[in-house]
């Protein structure tokens, strides 16, 4: 079965086949897929690294075939652009290439990449990190403030909120599910707002009691999460309280403890 890559900065990944359709969720530059069927212009695929399935179209990604395997992402190593976007070089087109934070570079160093026979030339190695060298979210979580938020986002171009708890999380190392349900049903329970430790999630939900939003803990009643934008807001037992309307914006179900560094 054939499979791809994404050599943009990001590729929609759309809930039906057509341009038209939610964007569910999206391929960041360097992630890889399974082509699960075809349908005109449009392949349905599943996403490697957290198995989501959506529909993108044909021209925006880039195959490899098995003689090709050998080009693209090592297992040896990784690093993820962690800074709201960088600009790298494609040495190949001779043109510039804006990468939104969560885009994978192959190797752990240097600033020359080399993927799917294409050469790309990073103009600094700032704003990149290797996934689990930094532990601590609040930096991490921090450096992509104000980021806004987009439905189906999970990139420096904008989070939604589940897509902002996935990505913080793969930069320190930790694999979660795309979706704020899926997540919501790893970890530990914390019971108590005391009790609750730098890197523990809260999870939300909505009038019909399903889990509808998450965010992530800095400590000192603080929450980062994607809600407009990426931003800092207070939680309590009740749930996330906003101070500039000064009401509660969401209903708090449980905190979950994931990382075990947390």
């Amino acid at each position: 079965m054939d499979r791809g890559i994404s050599l943009q900065g990001y590729v929609p990944m759309r809930r039906e086949p057509s341009n038209d359709s939610e964007m569910v969720s999206q391929v960041l530059f360097g992630e890889e897929f399974r082509i699960v069927e075809t349908r005109g212009q449009w392949y349905l695929i599943s996403l490697d690294f957290d198995k989501y399935t959506g529909w993108v179209g044909t021209n925006y990604v880039t195959l490899i075939r098995e003689q090709n395997a050998d080009t693209v992402m090592p297992v040896a190593g990784y690093r993820m652009v962690s800074a709201p976007c960088i600009t790298v070089i494609d040495r190949n087109a001779d043109r510039q290439l804006i990468l939104p934070a969560g885009s994978v570079l192959p190797g752990t160093a240097g600033k020359i990449v080399k993927l799917c026979g294409r050469e790309y030339a990073l103009q600094s190695e700032t704003g990149i990190l290797v996934p689990g060298q930094h532990v601590d979210p609040e930096p991490i979580g921090t450096g992509l403030f104000s980021i806004p938020y987009l439905w189906g986002g999970r990139c420096g171009f904008g989070f939604d909120c589940s897509g902002l708890t996935q990505t913080i999380c793969r930069m320190m190392g930790i694999s979660l599910p795309r979706d704020s349900g899926q997540q919501a049903a790893l970890g530990a329970n914390v019971n108590f707002i005391h009790e609750t430790r730098k890197g523990d999630m809260a999870f939300f939900e909505n009038a019909e009691g399903e889990i509808a939003h998450v965010g992530m803990l800095l400590g000192n009643g603080r929450i980062l999460h994607a809600y407009t934008s990426v931003r800092i807001d207070r939680l309590d037992q009740q749930g996330i309280y906003d101070d500039e309307k000064g009401s509660y914006t969401h209903r708090l179900r449980v905190i979950k403890r994931i990382a075990n560094g947390s």
